[in-house]
């Protein structure tokens, strides 16, 4: 039987503080925004994650594509992305009201949730295939590949403002910060119309998974992994 743990839980255990009641850690299940709590970062569960595995991750509330506000939107997005990046199972749930939106081509690369309520979700792109939108770090820059569009594609950003637009919604960020910034507000619109940021109401979240490992089977993808190492690449921004 796996255990409910919440994320004071979580933090807990990662400090040694507390000692799993019945079972392994990688036993328990991790609940998030139970109850109206708050969700972590999407940085801070990785690390979390990576010192205390849990069995599944499970998001409470759904992800609204029509919320205006977009703040709770963007940030289940980011942890959803992250812990496909740690190689967590997760659980969550998708709705966009009666906004149509092409979700199979902006979120199919994430694992596919649990309840969609999408007008023309269509299938889920993951489920039939891994490695769709995936970034690396290198010195100075970042590399993504996009296979989305059943191409893959390549980009190198190595833009000082367009690096720091990218990480900073890798947690999922107001679009507002970026308004003081005419620079950052360009860097983020040329994101958002390449698809590797999403604007949800007031905010946006960087869509691809950082790459830390890659798992077994990455033969099947022809190299891409090691192509995603080096900066020389077809396309910048």
């Amino acid at each position: 039987m796996n255990a409910f743990i919440d994320i004071s839980e979580l933090r807990a255990r990662s400090t040694g503080g507390s000692t799993p009641e019945r079972g392994r850690p990688a036993a328990a299940i991790l609940t998030l925004g139970a109850d109206g709590s708050n969700l972590p970062t999407a940085p801070d569960l990785a690390v979390l994650l990576a010192r205390v595995p849990v069995a599944e991750v499970r998001l409470a509330r759904p992800v609204d594509l029509s919320d205006p506000r977009g703040g709770d939107a963007a940030r289940t997005i980011a942890l959803v992305r992250e812990c496909s990046s740690v190689g967590a199972r997760v659980t969550w749930s998708l709705t966009s009201g009666e906004r149509t939106l092409d979700v199979s081509h902006l979120l199919g690369h994430l694992p596919a949730p649990h309840d969609m309520r999408v007008v023309g979700g269509g299938k889920w792109r993951s489920t039939d295939d891994f490695g769709l939108l995936y970034f690396r770090r290198g010195p100075g820059f970042l590399s993504v590949v996009d296979r989305r569009s059943g191409q893959s594609e390549r980009l190198v950003l190595d833009d000082r403002v367009v690096v720091d637009v990218f990480t900073r919604g890798l947690e999922g960020c107001p679009w507002s910060e970026l308004s003081k910034d005419a620079r950052q507000a360009i860097a983020a619109q040329e994101l958002v119309a390449v698809g590797l940021l999403l604007r949800v109401g007031d905010h946006y979240v960087t869509l691809p998974v950082h790459m830390r490992s890659w798992p077994m089977g990455t033969v099947l993808l022809g190299g891409t992994l090691a192509s995603a190492g080096s900066k020389d690449a077809p396309e910048r921004l």
